[in-house]
Order: C-alpha cells, then sequence, then structure tokens
C-alpha cells in the first residue's frame, strides 16, 4: 500500500529565525523550551505516555550579535528531549528547511508599532 505516513520516531522540528538583538526577546522561547522539557520528563513516568511524547528539535537561524551569548545559554540548559541548533542558511536553503517544519516561531518585536 502506497500511504504516506510519519515514522512514529519522528522528531517534531520548530525553526526560528532571528537577527539575534535586543528587538527579538529570544529569551522567551529558550524560557519556554525549559518549561516544555520539565513537563515531559514529569509525564514520562510511565511507558504509554513516554511512547506518545516525540523529542523536539529546534534550528535557530539567522546572524546578529548576541548570538554567541544565546548559543552559550543554549549549552547551559541541558535539556532532555528538546535539541536547540544555530546555524546560517543559504537563501536556498531556507525555504526547504522550512518546508520540513512542523513549526515556525517568530519572535520579532516592531520598533515602530506598525509591523
Amino acid at each position: 500500500e502506497n500511504k504516506i505516513k510519519l515514522r512514529g520516531d519522528r522528531p517534531a522540528l520548530v525553526i526560528s529565525s532571528t537577527s539575534w538583538t535586543p528587538d527579538e526577546d529570544f529569551g522567551l522561547l529558550l524560557d519556554a523550551l525549559v518549561t516544555l522539557d520539565g513537563k515531559a520528563k514529569q509525564s514520562l513516568t510511565t511507558a504509554a505516555v513516554a511512547a506518545s511524547f516525540s523529542h523536539i528539535v529546534v534550528i535557530v537561524t539567522g546572524k546578529g550579535p548576541q548570538k554567541l551569548f544565546y548559543q552559550e545559554k543554549i549549552k547551559s540548559l541541558h535539556l532532555t528531549h528538546i535539541s536547540i541548533f544555530t546555524m546560517w542558511l543559504t537563501p536556498s536553503d531556507y525555504p526547504k528547511l522550512l518546508g520540513c517544519a512542523d513549526l515556525g516561531i517568530s519572535l520579532h518585536t516592531s520598533t515602530s508599532g506598525i509591523d
């Protein structure tokens, strides 16, 4: 049968693009991921729950002045059920990665209040 179906062990893929500047509160996303990882640790006490929870892979793309600061912060988190990667993609690779994502997150805060 030629049905398309997701692998049971496929991680969820979350993408966020950032310029690593103060107008994008990346700490907000990290705090949410820490909370989610903690909830997953609490919930995974039974085999049934463990089987239903997918690992989450978060890819953050972009360049900017706060990138090193946040990369160090990410290293210190020691998450169990979430993996966070930072990278720079070529303009041709970026839409391909977006096409694979289960969720995209924008952290941009408008300085003008218009966008």
